[in-house]
């Protein structure tokens, strides 16, 4: 019996034989890769995926019965988890080994496998630095909004979490001069109606199977997956994307694939890479840098009784307190790992903890980078040759000390005590963002307000690689948002030619 993934994708060699010419190709099957292909998949064009990880399984692990398992879930994590440097040394070696100290993940699904749930917008001031605003996005946040289903946000989809007991924290904090709210989940709410439903935790796998548009031979209007298939560069002579170059490591063969348009979409950090890795860089001083994730506190408080009821409660941000801070829970005495970033789904009433997390905006420093190496890690291909060169601003440095001041604060507002914080290293949030910033205009940035590269329109960028900054909000929904903006203009681009 053939294993299902055998069945919903196909290979290199297949595509590289294909007699039907290929629109567009994108390197990347996580949220902002599945949502770019399902779009122009969906305006009649053809779309080749090209995942460096397995396709492991179609749904998200933190929704299955052993998503908090210790001897099962840590296993899913290893069979496509790589480990990555992160280093604040600018003077590095490209040849010397540096520790491997940060996780990546290559599947198809990409991190939206092992992904938290939360999903606000970031906050109108937050595109301060963008060359587009809040109102521009707008409309892409609705649709997001729509296709993931999100919780808290329209009233045919309450709050997945809106219990008494929350409403009484909220109101409780509002006292306290906090404003906080119902935490927006990427979990199905609406009612079961006329046979219909509700379709649960969304993940980028799970859309792209439900859409129904996956084939096993390209065509026009469908979607081929290939899936451990790195990339290993993007060909592009004479200011022009030809297509990609594909290995294909257990036949030993790399192909060159064709394509109208290329589309990057391996997450900020992997898509950087490549641009570096296909020699980019020359195209503009800006490729590679400008790299930022969030600052990240988290923290646990211990109740002085038990609730009775699970809560997941959001800490608004503000433009004087630019992070916001996730409270969930109850559960026994716990910590955060990423192994267990769904453990608010197995919440214990009578538990006396909650789990805190807090993330604030952190500055994309010129001198934050990515770096090629030609160090060999366990990653796919080539995805583990780098290291991001990183260290925190004065400014980051400032805002990580109120975020840990603020925590102690919050709990005495709720009633509980502080009893653990830590202030996480660069690239522990997994929220990465820049490497190819956008610009209004040429001199200004790497790519445009669509996405697509000023020196190769053909070119586009589906994922946060392309943000000048982000708000203290979580990457997702936003990523999703700004996929539909950028898969928009590439079907436009390809209607004009």
């Amino acid at each position: 019996m053939k294993h299902l993934s055998s069945v919903l994708t196909t290979s290199i060699e297949s595509v590289a034989k294909s007699a039907v010419a290929i629109d567009v190709v994108v390197v990347g099957s996580g949220p902002a890769g599945v949502t770019t292909a399902i779009e122009v998949a969906r305006a009649g064009y053809s779309v080749v995926i090209f995942e460096a990880g397995p396709f492991v399984i179609p749904a998200h692990v933190g929704s299955m019965p052993f998503r908090s398992r210790d001897d099962i879930t840590p296993r899913i994590h290893e069979l496509v988890r790589y480990k990555t440097a992160w280093d604040s040394n600018p003077n590095l070696d490209a040849d010397k080994p540096r520790p491997l100290n940060n996780d990546a993940w290559a599947a198809v699904g990409g991190r939206s496998l092992f992904w938290g749930g939360c999903t606000p917008r970031f906050a109108d001031w937050d595109f301060a630095d963008w060359p587009i605003d809040a109102a521009d996005m707008a409309p892409f946040y609705d649709r997001a909004e729509e296709i993931m289903h999100v919780s808290g946000r329209a009233p045919e989809r309450p709050p997945f979490f809106r219990g008494e007991k929350q409403s009484a924290l909220l109101e409780r904090l509002a006292n306290a001069g906090i404003g906080a709210s119902h935490a927006a989940l990427g979990v199905d709410t609406r009612e079961a109606l006329n046979g219909y439903m509700p379709r649960g935790f969304d993940c980028a796998i799970d859309r792209l199977v439900r859409s129904g548009l996956l084939a096993t031979e390209v065509t026009h209007g469908a979607i081929v997956l290939v899936p451990e298939a790195p990339v290993d560069r993007v060909v592009a002579p004479e200011g022009h994307a030809d297509g990609v170059i594909v290995s294909d490591p257990d036949g030993g063969m790399r192909y060159r694939i064709r394509a109208k348009h290329v589309v990057l979409a391996g997450g900020a950090i992997q898509s950087t890479r490549l641009a570096l890795a296909s020699g980019l860089d020359a195209l503009h001083p800006s490729v590679g840098k400008y790299v930022a994730d969030h600052l990240f506190v988290q923290g646990l408080f211990k109740l002085k009784a038990p609730m009775g009821s699970p809560i997941y409660a959001f800490v608004d941000p503000t433009p004087e307190r630019p992070f916001h801070v996730q409270i969930q829970g109850p559960f026994p005495e716990t910590w955060y790992t990423p192994y267990h970033a769904t453990v608010w789904l197995d919440c214990d009433p009578e538990g006396l903890y909650l789990l805190v997390y807090c993330f604030g905006v952190g500055e994309p420093s010129e001198n934050n980078v990515v770096m090629q190496t030609r160090c060999r890690s366990d990653a796919p291909g080539d995805l583990g040759q780098y290291c991001v060169v990183a260290d925190r601003t004065r400014n980051d440095r400032k805002v990580l000390k109120a975020m840990e001041a603020f925590l102690p604060d919050l709990a005495e507002a709720m009633g509980a005590e502080c009893v653990r914080s830590q202030i996480n290293p660069a690239g522990s949030a997994l929220h990465e963002i820049g490497g190819l910033r956008m610009g209004a205009t040429a001199k200004d940035g790497v790519v445009d307000t669509y996405g697509c590269f000023h020196a190769l329109p053909n070119l586009s960028v589906a994922d946060a690689a392309a943000w000048p900054s982000q708000g203290s909000a979580n990457s997702y929904l936003t990523i999703v948002a700004w996929a539909l903006r950028q898969a928009g203009e590439v079907v436009e681009r390809l209607k004009a030619s």
